[in-house]
């Protein structure tokens, strides 16, 4: 997560702007694994833990929910989707743009193509978005960050796009969820009592659409230091991230500032274990798959404060103590 061409095929910068206005994605409510949306449609009512904020967004949501994934693969990894395997042959950085050679296999059919970073082309029923290949030393470096998409779920005005396109072009993947993961943000300024903690919403949304083409934050839910819960990206769609670590399935908790670096406020865990309990209860989660992001990547988050009280068995006892009481 966090803790790291104008005209192309046609399609001018207006065009792909005027698609952005038609591409937000919408599904049932309550269902963890929705069905993909038709395009046009707008986000419905789903359920929220009690005194969710929800209208701190500048912006509203982008994306499209479709019959897709969207992982992170190092050179000589791989990803499987439906019938169809997609493998990173290489990955060359002295290009610019950053350019990966993929090889796709489906059936008895296979293809080697050089991709540049930022491109999209259809192959054999599904659409292929290299949505960014950062540079080492990058947030995210040595990734190539691969979107797919079976054709017919997507809207034509994404499904026929030789780019990758902006955030609006992103897929929704529907998840269900299995794990409850604590993050931080991971800012390298800690958040400050004086500070309004929107304003590092918003940039963070701001940053993910520009630097990221992610279609809303990574997160499901975000909390400030008065324990106040800010809904994030819609929990009934996997998350994001810069790591290889696969969100989906994971019920995503953020915490908003660094605790590598400062220490939480007793309303910051009241509220996670508030909101571990809401979502091991509604979907149904084993306790034992409470956990946090170095479980499944390399990486400090949620930070050294938060790591003990997952590992010392804090935050599992007062989940406990709240489903006894329900």
């Amino acid at each position: 997560m966090w803790c790291n061409h104008d005209t192309e095929g046609g399609m001018s910068r207006l065009t792909l702007i005027a698609a952005a206005a038609v591409c937000l994605g919408g599904c049932s409510p309550r269902s963890a694994g929705p069905e993909p949306a038709p395009a046009g449609t707008r986000d419905v009512p789903h359920a929220l833990p009690p005194g969710t904020i929800t209208d701190w967004r500048a912006a509203p949501p982008a994306g499209y929910a479709a019959d897709a994934n969207r992982t992170n693969l190092p050179a000589g990894a791989a990803m499987e989707f439906h019938d169809l395997r997609i493998r990173v042959e290489s990955i060359d950085t002295a290009t610019r743009p950053v350019t990966a050679m993929l090889r796709l296999d489906r059936g008895g059919n296979s293809d080697v193509r050089r991709v540049d970073s930022g491109a999209a082309f259809n192959w054999d029923g599904y659409h292929v978005a290299v949505v960014s290949i950062p540079r080492p030393g990058e947030l995210g470096g040595g990734l190539v960050m691969l979107e797919v998409a079976t054709l017919a779920s997507l809207p034509e005005v994404v499904a026929r796009s030789d780019v990758a396109g902006p955030a609006a072009f992103r897929v929704r993947v529907p998840h269900r969820i299995t794990h409850v993961t604590l993050h931080h943000t991971g800012f390298p300024e800690p958040l400050r009592p004086e500070e309004d903690p929107v304003v590092r919403l918003r940039n963070l949304q701001s940053w993910g659409a520009t630097d990221r083409n992610w279609w809303d934050v990574p997160y499901h839910f975000l909390i400030d230091l008065e324990g106040r819960v800010y809904e994030g990206r819609d929990w009934r769609y996997k998350g994001d991230t810069n790591t290889t670590y696969e969100p989906g399935g994971h019920f995503l908790i953020s915490v908003i500032g660094n605790y590598e670096i400062q220490e939480p406020t007793a309303a910051q865990v009241e509220t996670i274990a508030d909101l571990m309990a809401w979502a091991i209860d509604r979907f149904d989660v084993p306790l034992d798959r409470i956990g946090g992001h170095y479980n499944y990547a390399t990486t400090a988050c949620p930070g050294e404060r938060f790591r003990g009280m997952l590992e010392d068995g804090t935050f599992r006892r007062k989940v406990e103590e709240r489903l006894a009481r329900r």
